[in-house]
């Protein structure tokens, strides 16, 4: 949307490479800790709920600010949020972690469960992201900074 799409070029402009410099990375740890660790993967720790961010284009400040102002732009058919409603009326929701022909297994933030597909009532897969929007904007600016420049560094840095 063009609201994000402003957001997303406001910050551009005031994450510029001297303002990152100054970043302090330690604290970017704790607050990816804090806010993306439940479900992200960082440098082997972390949640698996959402991608494995180690290995993605997170040097460059764009890729990163888009994905984080607008997490359901693009996501990955393997982090589809599916929706599955039991015929006994629970529903339950999850990332699907794995399947066979007589299982469905759904990654959630804290557990991983598997339900029997003779159970299954309705399966609806969701193209939104699991992952919150407004991340960034309820942070001050310089936890933004913080974050963002953790997020772009090339290796793990210790915590305070």
């Amino acid at each position: 949307s063009a609201e994000k799409r402003e957001l997303v070029e406001t910050l551009k402009s005031e994450l510029t490479p001297e303002v990152i410099a100054e970043a302090n990375l330690s604290q970017g740890r704790m607050l990816f800790q804090a806010v993306c660790a439940a479900c992200h993967v960082l440098y082997g720790e972390g949640g698996k709920v959402g991608p494995d961010l180690t290995g993605s284009g997170r040097s460059s400040l764009e890729y990163l600010l888009e994905n984080v102002v607008d997490p359901s732009a693009v996501v990955s058919a393997d982090y589809l949020m599916s929706v599955v409603t039991l015929k006994d009326g629970r529903v339950i929701s999850g990332v699907v972690a794995a399947q066979n022909q007589r299982t469905l297994t759904l990654r959630m933030l804290t557990e991983e469960t598997t339900v029997e597909k003779t159970e299954i009532e309705n399966q609806v897969v969701s193209p939104v992201s699991m992952m919150p929007e407004g991340l960034l904007p309820a942070l001050q600016p310089e936890q933004v900074r913080d974050l963002i420049a953790y997020l772009m560094h090339p290796r793990q840095v210790s915590l305070p």
